[in-house]
């Protein structure tokens, strides 16, 4: 079925905006994405897929120019890609076990918590000067961020941001490490979910191609800056996609 060219252009429009926006925080914009699509009348079993490829593209790009920018150093986090990549798959299978309003609705009020947590004052210490995580640490991130990425179809940055900032890492480094991890689990989380459902190609393609542009300007944006305005990114990308949530289950 082919899709209208101004529904295309609206989710171009979306996918950009809202992949700049998240970038600025290094999170994902697919938990935000998927009831944008739906709201425009994309269809939610294609919307989901959608959502995740957004992913990929937008903060694959921003981890390109961070690597490239030699601010990030992707040795210690590898644990935590591994464990993400078979995990999201599992997570999507687990979703067809549960009620969807029940997964739905407990992330949401995990993520609306972890934001007000992180917009909190943090406190001057040693502990925020951190730079690494233990191996088993990451791998333990890795699958729970893969787990809830599968199960819900968005990105696993809601889940590894609060972490990440309970551990003291800086809010760049955050934003960094995030954007490094979460286009692996989205990845293998759109294949699972293609698999079980329709794939509107012409959507993917013109909403992954807005994500990577969004995304990489997001990102340059980013470093420009500081660590406050960054830490109230990251706590309203959480709280507004958590209220998002919440608003279309009560509807």
């Amino acid at each position: 079925m082919r899709v209208p060219h101004m529904l295309l252009m609206t989710v171009a429009a979306l996918a950009f905006a809202l992949s700049f926006f998240f970038a600025l925080g290094g999170v994902g914009s697919a938990v935000a994405l998927v009831p944008a699509l739906m709201a425009v009348g994309v269809p939610p079993i294609t919307a989901r897929p959608v959502a995740l490829l957004v992913n990929v593209a937008s903060l694959g790009g921003a981890t390109v120019h961070n690597l490239r920018s030699g601010q990030l150093k992707p040795g210690p986090w590898w644990p935590l890609i591994a464990c993400s990549l078979p995990a999201a798959p599992i997570g999507a299978w687990i979703s067809t076990q549960i009620p969807q309003t029940i997964l739905q609705g407990a992330f949401a009020c995990f993520m609306i918590l972890s934001g007000l947590v992180i917009v909190r004052p943090a406190r001057q210490s040693a502990k925020q000067t951190a730079d690494t995580c233990p191996p088993a640490g990451s791998a333990l991130l890795g699958s729970v961020s893969g787990l809830i990425s599968g199960m819900l179809g968005v990105g696993g940055g809601g889940v590894i941001v609060p972490a990440l900032h309970g551990m003291g890492f800086r809010a760049q480094q955050i934003a960094m490490v995030t954007a490094l991890s979460v286009p692996f689990s989205s990845l293998t989380g759109f294949l699972a979910y293609t698999a079980m459902g329709s794939l509107s190609l012409e959507t993917c393609a013109v909403a992954s191609v807005a994500a990577l542009g969004g995304g990489i300007l997001g990102t340059r944006a980013m470093h420009r800056i500081d660590q406050k305005r960054i830490r109230m990114v990251l706590a309203l990308s959480l709280m507004v996609s958590g209220l998002r949530i919440l608003w279309k289950l009560a509807g």
